[in-house]
C-alpha cells in the first residue's frame, strides 16, 4: 500500500499548461529602453565642402520624437541659408535593448569660402532642458580628399507637370559609396502636403544607375504618388541608413550600427485641375495612357437567367491600383452587375547585376462583370463605355469595351415541364416529387394592393400624426396651466352657460304665460350673471347686489329691503318715466319688482301676482344683456 502512494499522487497531479508560443516570442524580444539622460548631438555632413555645395545640418537625440519641443525657427548665421529637411525616429539596438533615436535635418548652402559655426541652443525634451552643442562647417575651394561626401537621396519623377488625380511612379535612389558599399534605406517614405503616397504599391530593388559617368549600384525605393489639389506642391524623400558607422571601435563587442537620417532636396510640382469640357462617358478618374486587351467570356453558350463572366484586362504605365471599373450600361435584354477589380501584388525586392537593365513600370488591372441574359433574343453582350484622360495630349480619350457574340438558349418548353411533373411509375412506397401550391384565388385582407405602404397617400398623414398629437398635448397643457392661474375665466364661462339656460327657460315661460316661472327664471338669470363678480353662490345674492353691477345713476333711489312690503301682496304701480335718468330708474324698478315677486313667493304665505312682469320681458332682456356683457 505504501508503494502505491507516490503513484497515486503523480496520477492526481494536473498536467502543466503548455506555454503560449506567441507570448514566448514576445518575451524573447529585446526590451525598449527610454533613456532618462537625454543627450543631443549636432554635426554638419559633410563638415568640409566647396562653395555652393549642399551640406546637411543634423541634430540627433536619444529620445522619442513626440517628446522633443523643437523650435519653429533656428537662430543661425545668415550665410548658412538654412532650409528644413527630413525628420524621423528609429529604434536602434544597443545595450541589450532598443533605444529611440530621433534626427532632424536642415539643408545649408554657402556661396563663399570661410568657417561657419552653428551656436549651441537649448531644446525642451520631456519638459527638461537639453543643450544642443555647436557645430562647425568649413567651406573651402580645395577640400581634403579624405572627407567623403554625405549620402544623399535623389528623387526621380517622370514629370513635374501633373494633373490632380494623376498617379505617377516615384523613385527614391541612394547610390553606393565611392568604395562600392551599398547602403539601403530603412523607413523610406515620401513626404509632401497635398499628396497621396500609396505604400501598398511600393517595391524595392538594387540596380545599376549611371551617376557622374559611372555605373553605381543604387538602392531604389519605388512607389506611387497622387496629387490631391492643384497648385505648387513639393515632395522630398527620407530614410535611415546605417552605412559603415558604429558607436565605438570597429569589431568591438559593444559596437552597433549608428542609424543616420538622410533625405533629398524638395522637388517642386506644378499640379493642374482636370478640364471640365470634353469629358467622355465612362470616365472614372483614369489618367495616363491605357490600352485594353481583348475581352473574354467565361462561356459563349448560356441559358436565359444563367450568369456569365466578362473579363477585360487594362494595361498602362504606372500604377493602376486605384482605377475603378466603369459603370455598367442599362439594357433591356441583360442584367449587369458592377465590375470587380483584380490587382496583381507588387514584386518583391530585386537585386540586378551590373549588366542588366531595369524593367519597365507597366502594370495591369482586370475588370470583371457578371451578365445575366433576360431573353433569348440577346445575340451579343452590350458594349461598356470607358474613357481616360491622356495628360500628354491634355484631352479625354474613349476606350470602350466592345461587345462579344454569345448564344442564349431559351427556357425549358412546356412539354419538358410536363414530363418532369409526371408521377413516378415506381411502387407506391417511392417518394413523390414536391410541387408548389396553387396561387390564391383572391387577395387576403392584408394584401388589398401591391403598392408599398410608404407610397400611399395616407402615409404622409400617418407620419404627421405624432407631431400633431404632440402639438395638441402641448396646447392642452398650456391652456390648463393658464386656467389654473386665472380661475375666474372658468367661473364666468359657467355663469354664461347658466345665464343662457335660464334665459331659455324664461322665454319658454313667457310664451306659455306662466308668470311665476317667468319671474323665477328672470331672477335666477340675474343671480347667476352676478355671482362671478363677488364671488358668491347665486342663491345668496339679493336685488341690491344686482343693482350694484347695473349702470344706475345716483338719481335712482337705492334698493332697500322692507319686510312689510316684501311679504305683502305686490302693488301694481307704474315704472318711473319722464326723468332724464328714466332708463336707469326703470331698470332699477324692474329689478326690485322681480325680486319682490320671487321673495314674496318664497318667504310669505300669500301668492304674488307675477302677471305684471310678462309685458316687461323686453326690459328684462336688456338687463340680462348688460349683465352678460360684464362676463366677457
Amino acid at each position: 500500500m505504501l508503494l502505491l502512494l507516490p503513484w497515486l499522487a503523480n496520477a492526481q497531479a494536473p498536467a502543466a499548461p503548455r506555454p503560449d508560443p506567441l507570448m514566448s516570442l514576445l518575451m524573447s524580444q529585446p526590451r525598449t529602453e527610454i533613456p532618462t539622460n537625454v543627450v543631443a548631438t549636432a554635426e554638419f555632413d559633410p563638415p568640409v565642402m566647396r562653395p555652393g555645395e549642399l551640406s546637411t545640418y543634423r541634430v540627433c537625440f536619444n529620445a522619442l520624437e513626440e517628446t522633443i519641443g523643437w523650435p519653429e525657427s533656428l537662430k543661425a548665421p545668415a550665410e548658412l541659408n538654412f532650409h528644413p529637411g527630413g525628420r524621423g525616429q528609429v529604434m536602434q539596438f544597443g545595450g541589450g535593448g532598443y533605444v529611440p533615436r530621433t534626427c532632424i535635418n536642415y539643408h545649408a548652402r554657402v556661396p563663399r569660402s570661410g568657417e561657419f559655426t552653428m551656436p549651441s541652443f537649448v531644446v525642451q525634451v520631456s519638459g527638461k532642458p537639453v543643450t544642443v552643442p555647436s557645430a562647425r562647417l568649413l567651406v573651402t575651394v580645395s577640400p581634403s580628399p579624405q572627407v567623403l561626401p554625405a549620402p544623399q537621396v535623389l528623387v526621380e519623377l517622370p514629370s513635374t507637370n501633373l494633373f490632380v488625380g494623376q498617379t505617377v511612379r516615384v523613385k527614391a535612389m541612394l547610390s553606393s559609396s565611392a568604395s562600392g558599399q551599398i547602403q539601403t534605406l530603412m523607413q523610406a517614405q515620401l513626404i509632401g502636403e497635398g499628396l497621396l503616397v500609396d505604400q501598398g504599391t511600393s517595391r524595392q530593388q538594387i540596380s545599376p544607375v549611371a551617376r557622374e559617368g559611372r555605373m553605381l549600384a543604387t538602392y531604389i525605393y519605388e512607389t506611387t504618388l497622387t496629387p490631391l489639389k492643384a497648385g505648387k506642391l513639393s515632395v522630398f524623400a527620407q530614410g535611415f541608413t546605417a552605412g559603415n558607422r558604429v558607436s565605438g571601435p570597429n569589431f568591438a563587442p559593444g559596437a552597433f550600427p549608428q542609424f543616420t537620417l538622410v533625405d533629398s532636396e524638395p522637388m517642386e510640382l506644378q499640379v493642374r485641375s482636370l478640364p471640365q469640357e470634353g469629358e467622355l462617358p465612362g470616365f472614372t478618374g483614369a489618367i495616363g495612357r491605357l490600352a485594353l486587351e481583348a475581352p473574354r467570356l467565361s462561356t459563349n453558350v448560356v441559358g436565359v437567367g444563367d450568369a456569365v463572366k466578362l473579363s477585360v484586362v487594362v494595361r498602362g504605365e504606372g500604377s493602376l491600383a486605384r482605377l475603378t471599373a466603369p459603370p455598367p450600361p442599362t439594357s433591356r435584354d441583360w442584367q449587369i452587375f458592377s465590375g470587380a477589380t483584380e490587382v496583381p501584388p507588387p514584386p518583391p525586392l530585386v537585386v540586378r547585376s551590373m549588366g542588366s537593365a531595369p524593367g519597365g513600370s507597366s502594370s495591369a488591372i482586370t475588370f470583371t462583370y457578371t451578365l445575366i441574359p433576360l431573353s433569348e433574343g440577346a445575340r451579343e453582350t452590350p458594349a461598356i463605355s470607358f474613357s481616360y484622360f491622356d495628360p500628354e495630349r491634355a484631352a479625354y480619350v474613349s476606350l470602350p469595351i466592345p461587345s462579344l457574340p454569345i448564344t442564349v438558349k431559351a427556357l425549358t418548353t412546356a412539354a419538358d415541364l410536363a414530363a418532369l411533373l409526371q408521377p413516378d411509375t415506381e411502387p407506391d412506397g417511392s417518394e413523390k416529387e414536391p410541387v408548389l401550391s396553387d396561387l390564391a384565388a383572391a387577395p387576403g385582407l392584408t394584401a388589398a394592393s401591391l403598392v408599398p405602404v410608404e407610397r400611399r397617400p395616407w402615409f404622409v398623414l400617418v407620419q404627421l400624426a405624432p407631431g400633431v398629437m404632440f402639438a395638441a398635448l402641448w396646447a392642452w397643457d398650456r391652456r390648463r396651466r393658464h386656467l389654473e392661474r386665472h380661475p375666474e375665466i372658468l367661473l364666468r364661462r359657467r355663469a354664461r352657460r347658466a345665464l343662457n339656460h335660464q334665459r331659455r327657460v324664461m322665454r319658454r315661460a313667457a310664451k306659455a304665460g306662466d308668470a311665476p316661472r317667468f319671474a323665477a327664471a328672470a331672477v335666477s338669470a340675474m343671480r347667476v350673471a352676478c355671482s362671478p363678480h363677488y364671488p358668491a353662490e347665486p342663491l345668496a345674492l339679493v336685488g341690491a347686489d344686482v343693482l350694484a353691477l347695473l349702470p344706475v345713476k345716483s338719481s335712482a333711489a337705492p334698493f332697500e329691503f322692507d319686510p312689510n312690503e316684501a311679504f305683502a301682496p305686490p302693488v301694481d304701480r307704474p315704472l318711473a318715466t319722464g326723468s332724464p335718468a328714466s332708463p336707469e330708474a326703470r331698470r332699477a324698478e324692474l329689478v326690485r319688482r322681480c325680486f319682490t315677486v320671487t321673495d314674496a313667493a318664497l318667504f310669505s304665505g300669500s301668492v304674488a301676482d307675477a302677471s305684471t312682469l310678462l309685458p316687461l320681458e323686453p326690459e328684462i332682456e336688456k338687463v340680462l344683456a348688460q349683465l352678460e356683457a360684464k362676463l366677457c
